[in-house]
């Protein structure tokens, strides 16, 4: 029988090798502590979080903007369901984790009660796999589990360290591959005004799409998780993909929609009323797709990128920028703040000064609405947000994590009260790390984009979307961290200028008027 210690060093070893160098986590009893010797002595850097939901969203992150495994380590029972979040979001965001935990051993079933919950039933809805390392060949185990959450679409696995496990583990697949190019590149040939949709799948293929599209006028859109993909700055950004309206003038301008790594996971509900076929280029099949593609090809995206050619170009060279900037005058052209700053003010003063190659990692909420169009970007991993899942909690564990990954770069979090409220404990990790963070509270006292829906349904009390009135910047400065209320213009963009200056973390509690949502949602999404 193989013990816990030689188990955590067969998994410490594995993950180095996939070139995993942190691991995040919140360690309790059995091998939690074992795990985490072995991993510090393999290499890897250990994170101490104060939630297992925060932990395991910071090593989806990482394994976002690495492209590498990231691993996240939690004990068993009310720490393993209480990273059942983090997990989820890594699953619909397409996010390579491996998350260990401990369990209850399979010998002691019979006889322990406490603590005891079926991990595999628990995990398998959120993972792409679940089993248990102790049984059979552990290296081999460890090898199958980073395979497949490395493999398109890459996503979490979970393991429960148990060396008197007999189960076997689940087995790596062959990557799919299906659909015929022939079918595309007929109907890109035939068209003359195609637009390009990244997505997903396509955040690292930036170079080959790119290259695609030099030499041309044709408009791109990109959703929330590629945007970056091609820079806001280029001919060709006409703004963003979520299955609303506001892209709706350059979906219906067109002759034929190509999506690059589209998954219909990034869109938000509804149908697609837009004429032009839709050619889909994916790494990886789905069982529901946007726009009900005429021809699907699912392989290599880099290959198939290059295989589509010179596509045609009868574009007018300055419509997508015309587009993108009618879409965002639309956003700012809302009602003026009566007390503190409206939120898109907020994002484009800290865009402002925001050093080139900076990061902003953004919360679910309102407050994402005019982020997302607001936050210009030039690269790839230059804006992080919860799509799939879009869960609240999501912009302070993703800006840890986002300064881990690039040391010195200045991350700024955008997060609303509601979402910092669920994670507030991680103030102090942020601190204890010493991370270059400016985070910006867009307090409201309010669950805003919620409190927009009671009011169309007439449902649920005014207790329902409202909290009382509370001092972000009191409690981070509990926590050892530089902080200011800020309730002007001018006084943010002092704030935030000073905050640069700072080598450790900085939190700005921003008053925000919250009279300006209802503009920005019906600006966005309403009916096309």
């Amino acid at each position: 029988m193989t013990d816990v210690g030689q188990l955590a060093q067969v998994a410490a070893r594995a993950l180095a090798e996939a070139g995993a160098d942190v691991l995040f986590g919140l360690p309790g009893g059995g091998s939690n502590l074992e795990i985490i010797g072995a991993a510090e002595t393999a290499g890897l850097k250990f994170v101490l979080t104060h939630g297992e939901s925060a932990a395991a969203m910071m090593a989806g992150v990482y394994g976002e903007l690495t492209g590498r495994p990231a691993a996240c380590v939690v004990t068993r029972g009310p720490g393993a369901a209480s990273s059942v979040n983090g997990v989820a979001q890594a699953l619909l965001d397409r996010q390579p984790v491996l998350l260990l935990t401990d369990a209850v051993p399979a010998a002691d079933i019979s006889r322990v009660s406490h603590q005891r919950l079926d991990h595999r039933a628990l995990f398998a809805p959120v993972t792409k796999g679940t089993g248990v390392l102790g049984a059979g060949d552990p290296a081999q185990v460890m090898g199958d589990a980073l395979s497949i959450a490395t493999s398109q679409p890459q996503g979490p696995v979970h393991l429960d360290i148990d060396p008197t496990a007999t189960s076997q583990s689940p087995r790596r697949t062959a990557p799919f591959a299906g659909g015929s190019m022939a079918a595309i590149t007929t109907a890109v040939a035939a068209a003359r005004k195609p637009v390009v949709v990244i997505g997903v799948g396509a955040r690292h293929e930036a170079a080959a799409i790119r290259a695609l599209l030099a030499g041309t006028s044709i408009p791109v859109l990109q959703t929330y998780k590629a945007k970056g993909t091609i820079p806001d700055s280029s001919v060709h950004a006409a703004g963003l993909l979520t299955g609303a309206t506001i892209e709706a003038p350059v979906l219906r301008a067109a002759d034929v929609i190509i999506t690059i790594g589209l998954d219909a996971v990034e869109l938000i509900p509804g149908s697609w009323p837009y004429q032009a076929p839709v050619l889909a280029l994916s790494s990886w099949p789905e069982e529901t797709s946007a726009g009900r593609p005429a021809a699907t090809v699912v392989g290599p995206l880099a290959e198939l990128i290059t295989g589509l050619g010179r596509l045609p170009d009868g574009w007018d060279p300055g419509f997508a920028q015309r587009e993108r900037q009618r879409g965002l005058q639309v956003i700012l052209s809302g009602p003026a703040a009566d007390t503190g700053l409206a939120p898109w003010e907020v994002v484009q003063e800290l865009r402002s000064i925001a050093p080139p190659g900076s990061v902003a990692t953004v919360d679910a909420g309102a407050h994402m609405l005019v982020a997302m169009p607001l936050w210009f970007t030039e690269n790839p991993g230059e804006v992080l947000v919860s799509s799939g899942l879009a869960t609240m909690g999501f912009a302070l564990p993703a800006a840890i994590a986002a300064s881990l990954v690039k040391p010195g770069v200045r991350v700024f979090c955008l997060v609303g009260d509601g979402g910092l409220g669920m994670v507030l404990g991680e103030l102090e990790t942020a601190a204890r790390l010493r991370l270059p963070l400016t985070i910006a509270v867009f307090n409201d006292s309010s669950l805003s984009l919620i409190k927009i829906k009671q009011r169309a349904s007439g449902h649920g009390g005014s207790g329902a979307v409202s909290y009382g009135p509370t001092d972000f910047a009191g409690i981070a400065s509990a926590c050892g961290i530089r902080s200011a209320r800020v309730t002007s213009r001018q006084g943010l963009r002092d704030a935030a200028r000073r905050s640069l200056e700072v080598a450790g973390p900085v939190l700005l509690d921003v008053l925000v008027d919250a009279s300006g949502y209802p503009h920005v949602l019906d600006a966005i999404r309403g009916a096309p």
